[in-house]
C-alpha cells in the first residue's frame, strides 16, 4: 500500500498494452522537444491524464486517485526545479517536494524514488507531456503524463495524448475526473494534508513507519485510510 504513497502517482497497474499507431505518425508524435528548458516549466500543472507500464498503475490509479497537480519553482541553479507533488489519494491529500535537475534534455529525480525522462511535443499549447521511467525492484517501467494549466483540455489535445500512449505501447490512459476537488498548496481549515517530506530519512528514503503516524494524525487516522484503499484495491482487481 504504501508504495502509492511514495510515489505519489506510481501506483499498480495490470492493464495489458495496447496497439502501437503506425510508426511514421509516431515518429513525429513522440518526437522529443527540442532544448527544452526549465523556464516552462515553471508555474502549477494539473494532471490531466495518465499511462503507467508498471504492473497495477492505471487501474488502482483510476480507483483512489481523485485529482493531482505539481507545482514547479526555479531551483538553486539555472538547469534545477523545486517541484512540489500533490495527490488526492482515498479522499486524503498528500503532497512531496522533490529537487529536480535537467541535463541533456533529459529531468532527473534521485530521491525519493530514482526517475528520469524527457519532454515530448505536444499540441496543446499551456501543457507539457512528460515521458519518464522509473525505477522499481531492479525494473524499469515507463510512463507518460499529460498536464496542463487548465482543468480540461480539448478534443483534439486528449486525442493526440491517447494516439502519443499508444505509440509507447503503453495501457489505455487514465483520464482524470476535472470536476474532482484538488488538494490545496498549503494546509488549511477542514483540509488534511500529509507531507511526506516528513516521512523522509536521513538518506532521503521514505520511512513507511513515519509515513503510517503522519496518517494516523489525520483526522480519519491510519485505520479509516487504510479501509478506503483496500477497499478501493478490491474494487479494482474485481473491476
Amino acid at each position: 500500500m504504501m508504495e502509492v504513497i511514495y510515489v505519489a502517482a506510481v501506483v499498480l497497474s495490470l492493464l495489458s498494452v495496447g496497439q502501437s499507431a503506425p510508426l511514421n505518425d509516431c515518429e513525429n508524435l513522440i518526437r522529443p522537444l527540442e532544448n527544452p528548458g526549465t523556464d516552462m516549466m515553471l508555474g502549477t500543472w494539473v494532471i490531466i491524464a495518465t499511462s503507467y507500464e508498471s504492473p497495477g498503475t492505471n487501474k488502482l490509479w483510476k480507483t483512489i486517485v481523485g485529482s493531482g497537480w505539481s507545482k514547479s519553482t526555479a531551483g538553486s541553479q539555472s538547469n534545477t526545479l523545486t517541484v512540489i507533488q500533490s495527490r488526492k489519494i482515498s479522499g486524503l491529500c498528500f503532497k512531496l517536494q522533490v529537487n529536480m535537475t535537467f541535463e541533456n534534455n533529459t529531468f532527473h529525480i534521485i530521491k525519493p524514488f530514482p526517475f528520469s525522462g524527457v519532454l515530448l511535443n505536444t499540441v496543446c499549447p499551456d501543457c507539457f507531456l512528460g515521458h519518464d521511467k522509473t525505477i522499481k525492484g531492479g525494473t524499469t517501467f515507463g510512463a507518460l503524463h499529460l498536464l496542463s494549466k487548465r482543468r480540461t483540455v480539448t478534443a483534439a489535445e486528449l486525442d493526440e495524448f491517447q494516439k502519443q500512449v499508444k505509440c509507447l505501447n503503453l495501457p489505455s490512459p487514465v483520464i482524470m475526473d476535472p470536476d474532482n476537488d484538488l488538494c490545496p498548496d498549503q494546509q488549511s481549515q477542514g483540509t488534511d494534508v500529509v507531507d511526506l517530506n516528513r516521512a523522509l530519512d536521513a538518506n532521503g528514503d521514505m520511512n513507511s513507519t513515519k509515513v503510517e503516524e503522519l496518517i494516523n494524525k489525520t483526522k480519519g487516522g491510519l485505520m479509516v485510510f487504510e479501509e478506503k484503499f483496500k477497499s478501493a484495491l478490491t474494487n479494482a482487481m474485481e473491476s
